[in-house]
C-alpha cells in the first residue's frame, strides 16, 4: 500500500495528469525478447524496480527485491547466491563497505548490515515509524572511517558505526529523506530533503552539526560532487531544475531548467572534463557544462504509458554514457556528441533504477522487477569525479580525496 500511494504521489508531483500522458508506443513483453539481443548476458526475475544494483569486489551483484528481500547474485551467471528477508519492500539500493558488508534499507523502517559472503545479518538499526508513509527508501553512504550515513522518511539522517550499528548522531532535515547522502573529500555530508523544507544541507560528518542549508525544491534523488567540490542536484517542485552549489558555502553557481519546465531531474553524474549528464521528466537526457550549466546536447527517448523518464546514467571508461528509461530501453550514448551507439530493449519500463558497470564491462540494470546483465565495450567506469550514482560500483557515495600536488623543486 505504501508503495502504491508513493507512486501516485510521485505521479501527481511530476504533473502527470491525464492531458500529459503520451500515447504509449512501448512494446509489450510478448513483442520483445531481450534474450535475443546480441548484448544480453543474463536476467533474473523478482527484484525491485527502484533499487539500483551494487557490485562487490568479487563481482557479486547486490540488489533489493519487491518481495521484501535483499539478493546476492553471481555477476557472471545471474545465479542466486543468497537472499535475506526483511519486513517490507526493499526499494533502497545497497552500499558495500571495505570489508564486504552490505548496507541496505527497507520499508520496514530498518537499515540492515549483512555479511556480503553469506547474507547473515550483522546488525540492524531502526528508524522511527511515522505511519503509512514511513520506511527507509533512501540508500546509505559510507565515510572514509566506515561511518554509515542513512536517511529515513522520519525526516532524519543518521550516522552509525559501520561495524556495530551503534548510533553516533542524527539530524532533523524537516522533510522526508529519500535520497542517498554524498560525502565530500573533507568528510562533509551533503543531503537533500522533501516537503515541507525542500532543502539541501551540508553537515559535519563527525558531529552532524549544520554547516549550511539552502532551499531549492524537493530533493528526492542522490547528489553528486564535482572535481572542484561543486554539488550538483536535481530538484522537483517548487523550483524545478538542476543546480550547481558551492560545496563550502552552498552559494548557487548556476541553475538549468528544461524548456518545458517538466521537473524531476535525476541524479547527475560527472565526466572527466566536468560535463554532467542526467535524465529529466521531459523524456530527455542532457549534457551540461559543469562550470557554467550551458547545454552541450540533449537526447530524446521514446514514449511510455505514463512518463518516459530517463534516470541516472553511468559513464564508461570509453566515454559512453549508459542510461535506462521508462520507454523500456537502455541507451548507450556518445558522451561528446549525444549520438546513440546502441540500445537494449528490455520490453518493460526502467523505473528509477540506475545502472552499475563492472570492471569487465558488464552493465547491470533493473527494469520492471527484472535485473539484466548487458555486455558493453567499456572496461569499467570512467576515471572521473562522479561517474555513476553513488560515485562507484559499491555505492559508497564518497568523493575521492584529492592527491597532493607535487612539491616544487
Amino acid at each position: 500500500m505504501k508503495a502504491v500511494l508513493f507512486g501516485l504521489a510521485l505521479g501527481l508531483a511530476m504533473g502527470c495528469g491525464k492531458k500529459n500522458v503520451p500515447k504509449s508506443k512501448a512494446k509489450s513483453k510478448a513483442q520483445v525478447d531481450p534474450t535475443k539481443h546480441e548484448r544480453f548476458v543474463w536476467q533474473f526475475e523478482g527484484v525491485s524496480s527502484t533499487s539500483s544494483p551494487a557490485i562487490g569486489p568479487d563481482g557479486t551483484v547486490y540488489i533489493g527485491s519487491n518481495k521484501k528481500k535483499v539478493l546476492a547474485l553471481d555477476g557472471h551467471t545471474g545465479a542466486k547466491k543468497w537472499e535475506f528477508v526483511t519486513g517490507d519492500f526493499v526499494n533502497s539500493s545497497p552500499a558495500i563497505g571495505s570489508d564486504g558488508t552490505v548496507y541496505i534499507g527497507s520499508m520496514d523502517n530498518n537499515l540492515y548490515a549483512l555479511d556480503g559472503a553469506t547474507g547473515k545479518k550483522k546488525w540492524k538499526f531502526a528508524t522511527k515509524d511515522v505511519g503509512m508513509f514511513s520506511g527507509v527508501r533512501a540508500s546509505p553512504a559510507i565515510g572514509a572511517d566506515g561511518t554509515v550515513y542513512i536517511g529515513s522518511k522520519d525526516n532524519f539522517i543518521y550516522a552509525l558505526n559501520g561495524e556495530t550499528g551503534t548510533f553516533k548522531w542524527k539530524f532533523n532535515t524537516g522533510g522526508d529523506v529519500d535520497c542517498a547522502p554524498a560525502i565530500g573529500a573533507d568528510g562533509t555530508v551533503y543531503i537533500g530533503s522533501g516537503p515541507p523544507n525542500n532543502s539541501v544541507y551540508a553537515l559535519d560528518g563527525a558531529t552532524g552539526k549544520k554547516k549550511w542549508q539552502i532551499k531549492r525544491g524537493m530533493v528526492q534523488y542522490s547528489l553528486s560532487i564535482g572535481a572542484n567540490g561543486s554539488i550538483y542536484i536535481g530538484t522537483g517542485l517548487p523550483n524545478l531544475g538542476v543546480y550547481a552549489l558551492h560545496g563550502r558555502t552552498g552559494e548557487q553557481q548556476w541553475r538549468f531548467s528544461t524548456e518545458t519546465g517538466v521537473g524531476f531531474a535525476h541524479s547527475p553524474v560527472v565526466d572527466t572534463d566536468g560535463t554532467i549528464y542526467f535524465g529529466a521528466a521531459d523524456k530527455k537526457i542532457y549534457a551540461l557544462d559543469g562550470r557554467t550549466g550551458a547545454k552541450k546536447w540533449e537526447f530524446e527517448t521514446g514514449d511510455a504509458p505514463i512518463l518516459s523518464i530517463p534516470w541516472s546514467p553511468v559513464i564508461g571508461s570509453d566515454g559512453i554514457v549508459y542510461i535506462g528509461s521508462r520507454d523500456g530501453n537502455v541507451y548507450a550514448l556518445n558522451g561528446k556528441t549525444g549520438i546513440m551507439e546502441w540500445k537494449f530493449d528490455t520490453g518493460r519500463p526502467v523505473a528509477e533504477s540506475s545502472p552499475a558497470l563492472s570492471p569487465d564491462g558488464i552493465l547491470y540494470i533493473c527494469s520492471w522487477f527484472t535485473i539484466y546483465a548487458i555486455k558493453t565495450d567499456s572496461t569499467g567506469l570512467a576515471k572521473s569525479p562522479w561517474p555513476m550514482r553513488g560515485q562507484n560500483a559499491q555505492h559508497t557515495g564518497r568523493a575521492p580525496k584529492k592527491k597532493p600536488e607535487p612539491k616544487k623543486k
